[in-house]
């Protein structure tokens, strides 16, 4: 729900209880995504530099995670670098990362994943003022939503969405 410095926050905490722990689970790859996804939010508004090498921490695992089984990780790879050139202002290829996400989610039934990164394709378009293009995403992340059987995340989404 944007609230993406209290999950900073989280991760932290559990990256310090990490440490202490023999083993960790990493989940295949679902925490190095969601924490890329965090990650990439707080660097959007943010000048730390600390966000990068988080970011490039998490790229890394995702990768080995996506070569060993693709059609759990293609599709977060593949949202985690749109998110990247979004922020490097690349909105031609971050639109080309984030609809190879779309279509890589759909294919493998990650349904709560194609609709994040139909959110986040939206985001861009919001950020660029193409409203119209915006609409679209923000509309196809509803209904995602509501099939995945989010209600609560696709009503905060109408109401949040700024027009």
């Amino acid at each position: 729900y944007n609230r993406y410095e209290l999950a900073a926050a989280l991760v932290q905490k559990r990256y310090e209880l990490e440490k202490n722990m023999l083993r960790t689970s990493l989940w295949s790859g679902v925490t190095a995504f969601y924490d890329g996804l965090i990650f990439l939010a707080m660097a959007h508004n943010s000048t730390e530099f600390e966000w990068s090498s988080k970011i490039s921490n998490v790229m890394s695992n995702v990768k080995k995670f996506e070569q060993i089984g693709k059609s759990n990780n293609e599709h977060k790879l593949l949202l985690l670098e749109a998110e990247i050139k979004s922020r490097m202002g690349e909105k031609d290829n971050a639109l080309k990362k984030y609809q190879l996400a779309i279509v890589a989610a759909e294919k493998n039934g990650f349904t709560h994943e194609q609709a994040i990164a139909n959110e986040r394709a939206a985001d861009l378009f919001l950020r660029n003022d193409d409203k119209v293009q915006a609409s679209k995403y923000y509309g196809e992340a509803h209904s995602l939503y509501l099939k995945w059987g989010a209600q609560g995340k696709a009503d905060d989404l109408c109401r949040n969405i700024p027009f």
